[in-house]
C-alpha cells in the first residue's frame, strides 16, 4: 500500500516543494537586505571618518596630526645625538653570529652541518664507559639446611 503521497506532510506533495521554494526565495531576500543595509552603514561611517579627518585637517595648518612629539625619533643614518654606537653593533652582530653557529644556521660554502658545529653531534659520539655492575649479594641469605630440604622434597615427589 502506497499511502505516503496522500500526506500532507509529505516532502514531494506540490504544495509543500512550492512553499519550501516560496520561503528559500524570502529568506534569500532577507539576507540580501541585511548585507545591503551593513554595507550602507559602513560606508557611511568611513565617509563621516574620512569628513571629520578633512575638517581637522584644514583648521590645523601645516601639520595634520594633532599629536605633539615632544622626543622627535632619531635620524635615519645619525644614530642618536653622537652617532651610532660601534661597540654596541659589533658585539651585537658578534652575538647573533654565536647564536646561529650554535644552532647551525650559519655555514659557509662548502661546510657540511656537522663540520660547522663546534661539538660532534650525540650519535657520532663514542658511548662513554659504564660503571662496572654492583657485586651479586652474599650467600649469607641462605638458610642453613634448606638445601637439604630441598633436596628431601624432589625425593619425596616420585610416588
Amino acid at each position: 500500500m502506497n499511502i505516503l503521497p496522500k500526506k500532507s506532510w509529505h516532502v514531494r506533495n506540490r504544495d509543500n516543494v512550492i512553499r519550501v521554494r516560496r520561503d528559500e526565495a524570502e529568506a534569500e531576500a532577507q539576507r540580501r537586505k541585511r548585507e545591503e543595509r551593513a554595507l550602507r552603514a559602513e560606508q557611511e561611517v568611513r565617509t563621516s571618518v574620512l569628513r571629520k579627518r578633512a575638517r581637522v585637517g584644514e583648521g590645523s595648518g601645516p601639520c595634520p596630526s594633532p599629536h605633539l612629539e615632544l622626543f622627535p625619533p632619531p635620524h635615519e643614518g645619525g644614530g642618536g645625538a653622537m652617532g651610532p654606537n660601534r661597540e654596541h653593533e659589533e658585539e651585537k652582530r658578534r652575538e647573533k653570529e654565536h647564536q646561529d653557529r650554535a644552532l647551525g644556521l650559519l655555514t659557509f660554502l662548502g661546510q657540511s652541518s656537522a663540520e660547522a658545529m663546534t661539538s660532534p653531534p650525540w650519535y657520532l659520539r663514542p658511548p662513554e664507559p659504564r660503571p662496572p655492575p654492583p657485586a651479586p649479594p652474599s650467600p649469607s641469605y641462605v638458610i642453613s639446611g634448606s638445601k637439604e630440604r630441598l633436596g628431601r622434597h624432589k625425593g619425596a615427589g616420585s610416588c
